[in-house]
């Protein structure tokens, strides 16, 4: 009767699908089990008993989407969406504001009683319908201020202002003097609300609302935020979240969304609990050219007009969409109420009689006035300035220069000191060379006409059939998906991708030249759903439903530009309406049937990505039911979270350079629904929207470091910790009605035996404890792949035989917690002796060798072994040996 001892030597490969578990040829199999369920293989060849979930808050609101924002400054934050709202979870509580009796006066802007309007020259600010109107000009600025009184029960205490801008750009600031900006730095909003937390110190606090652009800004509101949590609205429903349209990348402190639906957002945070959602707006592009049957005629050289067509075009739908118009002939009026003070330029060249322009000074006013010239820089910008002539009183003519062929450049100028009174009222006009000019449209007013703000300054008034329009819009479509790469931001519109100029991700100037000019480019994808996500590895990939395309440069480490990009389908697996994940070189997929998830990686050739199959040694681990949601977690190891449509989640340890892709089953006493990895200090933090106990939970994963069996052992789901004074009574309310388990200064006060039942939202417990944690049980569970050790013909498949004694290596691990058998129906518990005395309950193994033990003596062809862990018992298995017996 052949007899063999096996060891294994590592017990992180995983759980292994049923036909895989004959692949004698596969060395990992060895490290591999049936069922690895609650126990996570560890990189370094370790399995632990997972951490347990601590409850952080209740976040019952329907279907959410928690986003991972990356922070440094210690704190983690959770940004939270649901049915058209956005919460934050600042480190274990959603953020919330204090109820305060300060008030701004008419915050709603039902009149401007209260505001004190401190524009200059021909600014004003006004209200009007509702809304505070800002209305600035070329040269002066519109300013809204008021003093706020601070009673002083509330100074000291966290406020913060709400701000709901319906066309921005608009400037503010707040400060515990008039002018200045310690409480609120000098801040520009656009479209959207925003939250901004700030701390009085003084009695009277001054704040000032302000637009210095030569076109009107609107807020609907400016207000003291009501007590409560902090709730921003924001244009995703309920059905959006669960269709996963959702994209977004973080970029220092924003997150910029595309979801396909709506106008892409920034969530931008200026503190911890200042937050907001405003629309993402570009002046620049990307356009199109339009097909030229159509002329359009701006009412308006700067700021708000109408822009008229000369047939029915324009739907509702458009607002939002930009329009360049090409001009021929140059007009610049400026009115000057300040100094020092500069107008815009007229741009002249020709010969002769072609570069005479007329030049006018008219208004009521005092000072001096002078007409400059500059010449080209070489980059069609103008150098340095000069003086042509000076007035101190009305006057105009016309001006002829006389270099042939040069370029020149003309403004008018109000220097430092030569404003006395009055608005100095100037014109230029060119009849020759043309320009361009920019148009947001504001309102639809007919198919005709439509009201505009001017972006950038017009030169010409007459009607132009050469004009563009933007790509995006209501009526156009929106980005579906976003991405950050090579100093690039990227969205993509069906096929279309379009890359900002590197560094200024909300210009798409194409203008600018060479490598820095902005994108523009097809990938050219044979699917009917277009780009469903973007991810920047080594190269910018595309995932759609058809195959996965990277977009190649000529080498890895050349720029990727509008002349440099070759796209070609890397694989042709297609991809799920789910976002991609990166590590570092990988992407991370989740296939089209929604049931499997592929890994992008760099080739054998280093020069390109190719796909894997991540679930080919277990293509059921999913048990069929789809993936909902993905996350990474990088510390301490790189773990793979997948949330199912069931309520379960699957983690996936992942180190290929270790040879590690390895399997585990995640499950709790509730439904997962999202999950989140935010980095951190020591290990990342994961978070999971939990379905428990009727409600949903915001509940994190716990360090590995806090799951040894110490003061405080957070081995439990939807634990709650207590760290102070000694008490007999703890407040479970999540809990209530559920059996926990207890456990308080390195020992099981309640285990899996003797659970608590919850009542009265309650733990009652007989004498006063502290370092005391509350949660519920939960097992690990792994089984052995088929062993196929100690026959005398090579192979123990399909011979019977019995694990007779079994040898196991543990770290940090309490026995009381194990057991052991040949199935899970025959279990038993270890009893071991520690010399000649029995260990006693509750001991701690740091590390655990002892004389191996008898299992069973059971003969089976399919003999295995199981391993049966439970909480809230520390359990890590780094090893094991059998001793295996076969009849042949």
């Amino acid at each position: 009767m052949p007899r063999v001892s096996a060891p294994v030597y590592s017990l992180n490969g995983g759980e292994v699908g049923d036909e895989a578990l004959s692949r004698l040829d596969l060395e990992r199999l060895q490290f591999a089990g049936s069922l690895y369920s609650n126990l996570l293989p560890r990189v370094i060849g370790s399995m632990t008993l997972r951490p347990g979930l601590e409850y952080i808050t209740d976040i019952d609101f329907g279907d959410v989407e928690l986003l991972e924002y990356n922070y440094s400054g210690g704190s983690a934050l959770i940004p939270i969406l649901s049915n058209l709202e956005m919460r934050v979870v600042k480190d274990e509580a959603l953020v919330t504001r204090a109820s305060v009796s300060t008030t701004i006066q008419n915050g709603a802007f039902d009149s401007f009683v209260g505001w004190t309007d401190a524009s200059t020259g021909s600014a004003s600010a006004t209200v009007s319908s509702g809304d505070l109107v800002l209305t600035g000009t070329t040269q002066d600025r519109a300013s809204a201020k008021q003093t706020i009184s601070v009673a002083l029960a509330d100074q000291g205490v966290e406020h913060a202002v709400r701000f709901n801008v319906e066309r921005g750009p608009l400037k503010v600031r707040l400060g515990s003097t008039t002018g200045d900006d310690d409480l609120i730095n000098e801040s520009v909003l656009d479209d959207g609300i925003h939250s901004i937390a700030f701390t009085p110190t003084t009695s009277n606090i001054y704040i000032e609302l302000f637009n210095d652009q030569a076109r009107e800004v609107r807020v609907i509101s400016c207000v003291i935020d009501t007590a409560g949590v902090m709730v921003i609205p924001t244009p995703w429903t309920s059905d959006d979240l669960a269709d996963n349209i959702v994209r977004y990348r973080q970029n220092k402190d924003v997150l910029y969304v595309a979801s396909g639906v709506y106008q892409q957002r920034e969530i931008q945070r200026r503190g911890d609990t200042s937050w907001g959602v405003q629309r993402y707006k570009v002046d620049d592009g990307p356009f199109v050219t339009s097909d030229g049957t159509i002329s359009l005629d701006p009412s308006v050289f700067t700021g708000n007009g109408t822009l008229t067509a000369s047939r029915g075009y324009f739907e509702a739908g458009m607002i939002g969409r930009l329009f360049r118009l090409f001009q021929s002939g140059q007009t610049v009026n400026e009115s000057f109420t300040s100094d020092p003070a500069e107008g815009a330029h007229i741009r002249v060249s020709g010969v002769g009689s072609a570069r005479t322009f007329a030049w006018s000074i008219s208004g009521t006013w005092s000072g001096t006035v002078t007409l400059q010239v500059a010449t080209d820089d070489g980059s069609g910008n103008p150098g340095a300035w000069t003086d042509l002539f000076s007035r101190t009183s009305n006057d105009s003519g016309n001006y002829t220069d006389g270099d042939d062929n040069v370029v020149k450049f003309f403004r008018f100028q109000v220097g430092s000191g030569e404003h006395t009174s009055g608005t100095m009222v100037t014109s230029l006009v060119y009849s020759g060379g043309s320009q361009t000019g920019v148009l947001r449209v504001t309102a639809y007013t007919s198919p005709t006409s439509v009201d505009v703000e001017v972006l950038t300054r017009l030169f010409s008034l007459n009607a132009t059939f050469e004009w563009d329009h933007s790509v995006w819009s209501d009526f156009d479509g929106w980005p579906a998906a976003v991405d950050v790469f090579g100093g690039r931001i990227y969205w993509s519109l069906s096929d279309m991708i379009y890359g900002s100029v590197p560094d200024a991700f909300k210009s798409f100037d194409d203008e600018v030249e060479g490598n820095s000019a902005p994108i523009s480019r097809s990938i050219n994808a044979s699917s009917q759903r277009g780009i469903l996500w973007l991810l920047g590895l080594q190269r910018l990939i595309a995932g759609t439903d058809a195959s996965e395309v990277s977009i190649k440069a000529s080498s890895f480490d050349e720029p990727l530009t509008g002349d440099s990009w070759f796209p070609v389908d890397a694989s042709t697996r297609g991809c799920a309406n789910l976002r991609a994940v990166k590590a570092d070189k990988d992407g991370i997929f989740v296939q089209a049937s929604g049931t499997g998830a592929f890994r992008m990686a760099p080739d054998q050739s280093g020069f390109d990505y190719s796909s894997s199959d991540l679930m080919a040694m277990h293509e059921e681990i999913c048990d069929g039911s789809p993936i909902v949601d993905v996350a990474v977690q990088r510390k301490p190891d790189t773990v793979v979270w997948f949330i199912l449509a069931n309520g379960e989640a699957r983690a996936l340890t992942y180190e290929p350079a270790e040879n590690v892709i390895a399997w585990s089953r995640v499950v709790t006493d509730g439904l997962f629904k999202a999950v989140a990895a935010v980095r951190g200090a020591g290990q990342d933090s994961v978070y999971f929207a939990v379905l428990r106990n009727g409600a949903q939970r915001l509940e994190r994963l716990a360090k590995l470091s806090e799951c040894r069996g110490g003061a405080i052992n957070c081995l439990a789901d939807g634990f709650k910790r207590f760290t102070g004074a000694a008490t007999t009574t703890f407040s479970v309310p999540h809990l209530n009605g559920k059996q926990v388990m207890v456990w308080s200064n390195g020992e099981a006060i309640h285990n899996q035996e003797n659970l608590y039942t919850v009542t009265g939202n309650q733990v009652v417990l007989a004498t006063a404890k502290t370092n005391v944690v509350i949660g519920l049980p939960y097992t690990g569970k792994w089984q052995s792949t088929k062993l196929a050790y100690g026959a005398a013909n090579g192979s123990a498949l399909f011979h019977k035989k019995r694990v007779s004694q079994l040898g196991l290596g543990l770290t940090k691990t309490m026995l009381d917690g194990l057991r052991v058998g040949n199935s899970f129906t025959n279990l038993k518990r270890l009893t071991m002796t520690k010399g000649d005395k029995p260990i006693p309950a509750g001991y701690l193994f740091d590390n655990f060798d002892a004389d191996m033990m008898s299992i069973s003596s059971d003969w089976d062809t399919d003999s295995r072994i199981c391993l049966e862990a439970r909480a809230p018992y520390p359990f890590t298995a780094s090893s094991l040996v059998m001793d295996v017996k076969t009849n042949g």
